[in-house]
């Protein structure tokens, strides 16, 4: 129900891609092609490799399966972002050794504490190069060096955005049970009349579909507008707190019972205080959504071929919004 968090490396590069299945291809030259270039084995190999060892010497303990399964997905859909993202470059004949390329890269190393850092938070996104970073520096610059933003614009962005500017949007926390069907969240409801918290908890461990429901008793914690489905929003904001829905809320999910622990009111940032910060994060906004098109064509138009083993297909959990 919550929205994925868009994946932007470095801020500059998302795409859609969700790849999973990938293993060795026992002999295999390479693993992808894209738009005809071939995306090798060995490169592949050599960051998996790479990327595993950071990962667990940073966390102490060994990857398991599934965990190595979404880190081989996430480097091939690394590599074909890049292997994308230098093919457009050429095809745009963007300089990527241009004084304001190059300034940028420069003014990161240092923000970074330096190079050999640098490079490690690249490689820990997964771009595992500088040159793959220069390419996407040079063709965001390429691509948003025209990009503006109204008066109207920013105070858009403002308003949506009172958080990071003093204020907070309106906020509800809640817990959920979730089901199949609508007589079993019916029987759920009848059986927590002049029940609890606890009690709502314990029976989300035991009830709900939802898998981290097991651990979390299906709390969700605070959300605000926009971060669930459609239906599932507006049960939970206009129910009164520390009451469970009357009725159940149905979604593509399944059929829900919410309980509804606090529900915090809007409060408005200070935009005078704040006034050239939300321009300049308006104007990266408006750039980002830019780029985040270009992007989507760029993948829509791509020719995108898979070793027999690596086959793409959706990978959306119970959870994120779609």
């Amino acid at each position: 129900m919550r929205k994925p968090l868009v994946g932007i490396l470095s801020g500059l590069l998302a795409f859609s891609l969700i790849l999973t299945g990938c293993s060795p291809l026992g002999g295999g030259k390479w693993v992808a092609k894209v738009n005809g270039e071939q995306i090798s084995q060995a490169d592949y190999d050599s960051r998996v490799q790479s990327m595993q060892k950071m990962v667990e010497d940073n966390s102490g303990q060994k990857l398991t399966a599934d965990r190595q399964k979404q880190l081989k997905d996430a480097v091939l859909q690394s590599l074909i972002g890049s292997k994308l993202i230098a093919q457009e470059v050429k095809n745009l004949g963007v300089d990527v050794n241009n004084a304001k390329v190059t300034e940028q890269i420069e003014n990161d190393k240092k923000e970074a504490g330096g190079e050999d850092k640098f490079k490690q938070i690249l490689a820990m996104q997964y771009l595992a190069t500088v040159e793959d970073y220069q390419n996407q520096v040079a063709l965001a610059q390429k691509l948003t060096d025209d990009v503006q933003v109204s008066d109207a614009e920013v105070k858009g962005y403002f308003d949506a955005n009172p958080e990071k500017y003093g204020g907070q949007p309106e906020q509800v926390k809640a817990r959920h049970i979730l089901v199949n069907t609508e007589d079993e969240a019916k029987q759920i409801i009848t059986q927590l009349k002049g029940k609890g918290e606890a009690d709502f908890a314990q029976l989300a461990k035991e009830k709900s579909i939802e898998p981290a429901a097991k651990e979390s008793g299906g709390d969700l914690g605070y959300f605000g507008k926009g971060d669930m489905v459609a239906e599932f929003e507006q049960a939970a904001f206009a129910q009164k707190v520390g009451t469970i829905s009357e009725v159940p809320v149905k979604t593509k999910y399944g059929y829900h019972v919410i309980w509804v622990e606090d529900h915090k009111n809007a409060v408005p940032g200070d935009f005078n205080k704040y006034q050239d910060q939300v321009k300049q994060d308006a104007l990266a906004d408006a750039k980002g959504k830019k780029l985040q098109t270009h992007y989507d064509d760029l993948y829509g138009k791509a020719k995108i071929d898979y070793n027999s083993e690596y086959k793409p297909q959706d990978n959306n959990s119970l959870i994120p919004k779609s």
